[in-house]
């Protein structure tokens, strides 16, 4: 997989980046605009549930289940997931590691992790 599969015209972090990629994959539509709202898209409450779920899992944090009934763009969530994080910049940065991990075959993160 190629990091080129999170870029996208109306995203602006990495973050966002990742978060369309994932509303993309989870919705079975090609692009999500930072703008688009998750419900119009055909988002459905059983989809957002495992959206905050894999959230949950890839960013280390505790997100509330209704998180995209209050939260329904790529924008407002990642505001959402900022505004929140543990640290100042442990988000983003997560996002840009997760994009680098996307774009390696398996050999290339054991070999990654062999090496720190």
């Amino acid at each position: 997989m190629s990091e080129d599969r999170y870029k996208d015209q109306n995203t602006q972090t990495a973050l966002q980046e990742v978060l369309s990629t994932l509303w993309a994959s989870s919705l079975g539509i090609e692009k999500v605009g930072i703008e688009d709202d998750f419900f119009e898209l055909g988002g459905a409450s059983v989809v957002a549930t495992q959206i905050v779920s894999r959230l949950r899992q890839m960013f280390q944090m505790d997100l509330p289940a209704v998180l995209l009934f209050d939260t329904p763009t790529i924008e407002k969530l990642s505001r959402y997931m900022i505004e929140h994080e543990a640290q100042p910049g442990l988000t983003e940065k997560t996002a840009t590691l997760l994009k680098r991990i996307e774009g390696m075959t398996e050999e290339e993160v054991a070999r990654s992790l062999r090496s720190r």
